[in-house]
């Protein structure tokens, strides 16, 4: 069923949010966009002969207002990661619309762990990661559904597949995420360890 594992997932973040961290302006920020996001999933905009998903325009959105406190110089380089990603999310659903044996099995699993695992290692700073994956979700998904639109009339922009992507892809970062805390917090409990050690042992 289309749409379950995003709301099993962004409600699961939001309980998260609102309830666990710490109360500050950004979590306050976070749970308002999880809840919106929510809310405008079973939303539709009529745009000439086509419906778009709400959803998929607050991704774009909330995407580029995560990516515009970015420093001037990374604007070049984020843009090319947001094509990049976005003509993978493409290639991959036509890819799966004119070859669907290859992709039989949970295909859009598997392009949310292609999307998540290039995001990983071609940016370090998590709030850029999801900027640029809903920006790149986002875009593809429109892209992808005008050009079929050509050949066959699809007359919805963003169906709820494209939010379990979303889903997928920032669980996916959040987890890497919460390693990258865990190995930077053993780093430095092994280096005060060694510290300590080391002064014990002066004469």
């Amino acid at each position: 069923m289309e749409g379950v594992y995003f709301y099993w997932i962004f409600w699961i973040g939001w309980i998260y949010t609102t309830f666990m961290l710490d109360k500050t302006k950004k979590r306050i920020r976070i749970t308002i966009a999880l809840l919106l996001l929510i809310i405008f999933s079973n939303k539709y905009i009529n745009v000439g002969a086509m419906e778009v998903n709400s959803g998929i325009l607050f991704c774009l959105g909330y995407g580029y207002y995560l990516i515009s406190h970015i420093k001037k110089k990374s604007i070049l380089y984020s843009l090319s990661i947001s094509l990049i990603l976005t003509t993978s999310y493409v290639t991959f659903r036509l890819f799966q619309l004119y070859d669907p044996v290859w992709v039989m099995f949970h295909p859009t699993l598997k392009l949310s762990l292609i999307l998540g695992l290039m995001t990983i290692f071609l940016i370090r700073e998590q709030l850029i990661r999801i900027g640029l994956l809903f920006i790149a979700i986002a875009q593809g998904e429109i892209f992808y559904t005008v050009f079929l639109n050509s050949i066959v009339p699809q007359p919805v922009i963003g169906q709820l597949e494209s939010l379990d992507i979303v889903a997928f892809t920032a669980s996916i970062c959040f987890v890497w995420f919460a390693f990258e805390k865990f190995v930077a917090m053993l780093d430095e409990y092994v280096k005060q360890r060694t510290a300590v050690v080391g002064s014990t042992k002066r004469p």
